[in-house]
């Protein structure tokens, strides 16, 4: 009887491995043939044959270049100028609107350039400023005017040029006389007018309306077309 009992043990142990390896067996069989080529898989396919886990929809990241914060304008921005008067910018204005809704006219502060100083250097003090106004004038420039005032006090103008070119040409007579003068741009600050507008159609068709406009209108400057600048960043 205990032989018997012995017997039926060692059956059960010898079973419960065999069961084991058959299942192991079976899985690796599986798995690899899920893997087999001719196939393409779900990614859920794969991870139930490996035992993985498969990741949450929620997880999954979003598309390269995909901005969940992006959201339709209301069309480009486009300006006409500028003006140097407001007045010419509404005359403008009027015939613009026959073509384009809703433009307006719009006015901003810009530095412009006004032509070209040509000055003498920068003394260290005004004696030593009238000193080389009095040299200047000694020897026949009759242009000569000592600036008093502002980050150019010290400098002798002798001259703004309309052009650089006349600048120069004068500069080439003075160093004749051995005067060493400087060109500089003369920059001022001035209001200008805008018109602005928004475009929601193609850039053709409103390339269009302008030639059309200023075709019916040859006796209006309409000064040429541009994109609105960028708003400038908030630091």
């Amino acid at each position: 009887m205990r032989f018997l009992f012995y017997v039926l043990l060692i059956a059960n142990v010898a079973f419960f491995f065999w069961s084991l390896g058959h299942r192991d067996t079976k899985r690796h069989v599986d798995a690899k043939s899920v893997e087999a080529p001719g196939r393409l898989l779900l990614r859920s396919e794969v991870a139930d044959a490996r035992g993985d886990l498969p990741a949450s929809a929620a997880e999954t990241p979003p598309p390269v270049g995909f901005d969940s914060g992006s959201s339709a304008g209301d069309g480009s921005c486009y300006r006409l100028g500028p003006f140097a008067e407001t007045a010419e910018a509404r005359r403008v204005l009027a015939l613009v609107k026959d073509w384009i809704d809703r433009p307006t006219v719009t006015n901003e502060s810009s530095e412009s350039l006004d032509g070209y100083w040509l000055l003498y250097p920068k003394a260290d003090n005004m004696d030593e400023a009238k000193g080389n106004r009095k040299m200047l004038m000694d020897k026949g420039i009759k242009d000569v005017w000592l600036i008093d005032k502002g980050d150019m006090a010290g400098m002798i103008s002798l001259g703004i040029f309309k052009t650089r070119e006349e600048a120069e040409t004068e500069l080439l007579r003075l160093s004749k006389l051995n005067v060493r003068a400087q060109i500089r741009p003369r920059i001022t600050q001035s209001e200008t007018a805008w018109i602005q507008f928004a475009w929601d159609k193609s850039a053709m068709e409103l390339d269009e309306i302008m030639i059309q406009l200023r075709g019916e209108n040859p006796d209006v400057s309409v000064p040429p077309l541009r994109a609105c600048p960028r708003p400038k960043s908030k630091s």
